[in-house]
């Protein structure tokens, strides 16, 4: 029998900016216990576990995540602000750790992309010195989240660069040894201090031991003034170009150009030199692009050959190299086609392993003008088509007029989606497929009308909560994962089929059933013409409550062609998967499939039909 975790006799409150990691290490401290120790005590791990996975540091599971509060005092939000989820739209390798392809709800998945560091970390000394409070002078300051991704390079609290190792044993501070990765290092060792070395060099010798809290710095730690800046810039996901806050898409999409830039400067080093911030730091990039092995974040894949794609060694390689792409971004438009030009023309074969998600992520991520740009060079560099390319900026191919954007539901239909995702082996259960529906209807809107994406999800009534998540509505070449289709050819067989069928209003549906629901009286009387039911489902019941609700949002989803997430009476503008109610949920589950033994069900499910025939064919004062 699982019993509930105690709450610790004593805590701590998190830091600003602290990690997960450092949190246990911190609280293992006061506590004098093995973080094994207090890991199993705080959920973290089972009771006969030894070592957290490190996928904690992205996000902690509902059930951990309660465990984890009820055993610190701690409230959600702090809990998660240990964890990268806060940062899933703003720094594109967490968004690829959290999202994956599927873009819908974040999930703790077992994926370690480049540019994120999860076996090692960066560092400033003076930062885990503490800021001279007596909770920090007994247990150190904060191990910083933000050190963990690989595009920072630089405190700006203390305006030094970051420690790549320990001064001691030359190791990358917080190093995990082996072939897997885990949230702490060595979490079997009695209390180290949070600010000591945990590396292992000899076995027999036991852990390093060294203090990394002890500044001693010189010039070459010191960057300057514009390197700063960039670095303040690069937390605030607006690397180049404006000064101003950017919506969260579009700083994903320029963090993401950095980052690809990025990789076609390493691919074509040492061009690009002499636009290096200064020499010393030309020759830091040149001496971590020389080492042998793979890059941090790829330590321990199996993928171990060199990446293009991928970060680099040290905190004055990662300013030099994000510098000069940052420098190359800034550039007028036709300066930047010259020096996009220069560099493409030098590329190794495209096709070559160490390009690793380069052209995908491109493709995928990119801003729509970078894409262009880059795209029509690479296209005139290597003549063969990258895979899944498509027409820029216009993305649908069709005839114009051929179908009337009011005949587009906003839930498409699985026959009309199939044209598109059959060729690309998705079954129809699948969250591809699923994610393929809901988008290419706004984008047979957006073709037929000349609107924006998200315009044409306003006009098919996608709530905005929708549309503003990058995460949760993508467009289609985003889901497509780099298959090979010819698509052009798929679009025009879906739009040719679309429009060959009946003409129906469904904007106009939409309208005039905006406020429809089921009235009670008439659930009442369906669940009376069912006998057996009477004493089950009472009038007034909850029960039968919720069951109006869901067999009312099938009626209206079928009349208006609309997800019934969205029907009057369900939760307002929910997201399009896990935020409804289990009740609500499995309710209409029952209600879609008729299901052997569920008599009661499957007579509502062939009511569905009937009724929806009904409200339709009632006058529009009355429905």
């Amino acid at each position: 029998m699982h019993h509930p975790l105690k709450q610790l006799p004593r805590s701590l409150s998190p830091l600003p900016g602290e990690d997960l990691n450092g949190f246990v290490l911190r609280l293992a401290h006061r506590l004098d216990m093995k973080p094994r120790v207090l890991m199993q005590h705080t959920g973290l791990i089972g009771p006969r576990s030894n070592s957290a996975p490190a996928r904690r540091m992205f996000m902690l599971e509902a059930d951990v995540l309660a465990a984890f509060c009820a055993t610190t005092g701690m409230s959600t939000q702090d809990a998660d602000a240990l964890t990268f989820k806060p940062h899933v739209n703003s720094y594109p390798p967490v968004a690829e750790a959290l999202l994956g392809m599927r873009g819908l709800a974040p999930a703790p998945r077992g994926v370690f992309p480049v540019w994120l560091l999860t076996t090692s970390t960066r560092y400033c000394p003076s930062c885990l010195a503490g800021d001279g409070s007596a909770i920090q002078q007994r247990h150190g300051g904060p191990w910083k989240l933000a050190w963990r991704m690989a595009a920072n390079f630089a405190c700006l609290e203390h305006r030094s660069f970051l420690r790549t190792t320990c001064p001691a044993c030359q190791l990358p501070a917080q190093m995990i040894r082996g072939n897997s990765r885990c949230l702490i290092v060595e979490p079997h060792l009695d209390p180290l201090h949070p600010g000591q070395c945990r590396n292992i060099v000899d076995p027999q010798q036991g852990p390093c031991g060294a203090r990394l809290d002890i500044a001693d710095l010189n010039d070459r730690d010191i960057p300057s003034d514009d390197l700063l800046d960039l670095q303040h810039r690069l937390l605030q996901s607006r690397p180049y170009g404006t000064r101003s806050p950017l919506d969260p898409l579009a700083g994903h999409n320029r963090m993401t150009d950095l980052l690809v830039l990025a990789a076609l400067i390493r691919a074509t080093w040492p061009l690009t030199d002499n636009l290096a911030p200064s020499d010393s730091l030309a020759r830091a990039l040149d001496h971590d692009l020389s080492r042998p092995g793979p890059a941090p974040s790829l330590r321990i894949s199996t993928a171990a050959q060199k990446r293009w794609d991928s970060d680099v060694f040290s905190a004055h390689g990662t300013a030099a190299i994000l510098a000069i792409a940052a420098q190359i971004l800034n550039l007028p438009l036709p300066e930047l086609r010259l020096e996009l030009g220069r560099l493409i023309a030098e590329l190794p074969p495209r096709d070559n392993p160490a390009w690793g998600h380069t052209w995908l992520t491109l493709r995928r991520d990119s801003s729509p003008l970078f894409r262009h740009e880059v795209l029509q060079l690479l296209d005139q560099r290597f003549p063969r088509p990258l895979p899944t390319q498509v027409a820029l900026p216009a993305f649908l191919q069709f005839r114009r007029r051929s179908y009337s954007p009011e005949g587009i539901p906003q839930r498409l239909p699985a026959d009309w989606a199939e044209i598109i995702t059959a060729p690309l082996g998705h079954t129809s259960r699948s969250p591809t497929h699923v994610a393929v529906r809901r988008g290419l209807a706004a984008h047979l809107v957006q073709a037929a009308t000349g609107m924006s994406l998200k315009e044409a999800g306003a006009y098919l009534g996608i709530p905005p909560e929708w549309m503003d998540n990058w995460g949760k509505f993508r467009p289609l070449e985003e889901r497509l994962q780099g298959r090979r289709a010819d698509l052009p050819t798929l679009f025009q067989r879906l739009t040719d089929h679309v429009a060959r069928q009946p003409p129906t209003d469904y904007f106009a549906r939409r309208q005039r059933f905006a406020d429809w629901t089921l009235p009670e009286s008439v659930m009442q009387e369906i669940i009376e013409s069912y006998p057996d039911r009477r004493r089950i489902i009472a009038a007034g019941s909850r029960s039968g409550e919720r069951l109006r609700i869901c067999f009312s949002a099938m009626i209206w989803s079928l009349i208006t062609g609309s997800e019934w997430r969205l029907a009057p009476g369900m939760e307002p503008n929910p997201a399009p998967k896990a935020e409804s109610s289990a009740t609500d949920a499995t309710l209409i589950s029952i209600l879609e499939h008729t299901r052997p033994g569920a008599h009661f069900y499957t007579h509502l499910h062939n009511l569905l039909p009937v009724y929806a025939s009904k409200v339709l064919a009632q006058p529009a004062h009355i429905s």
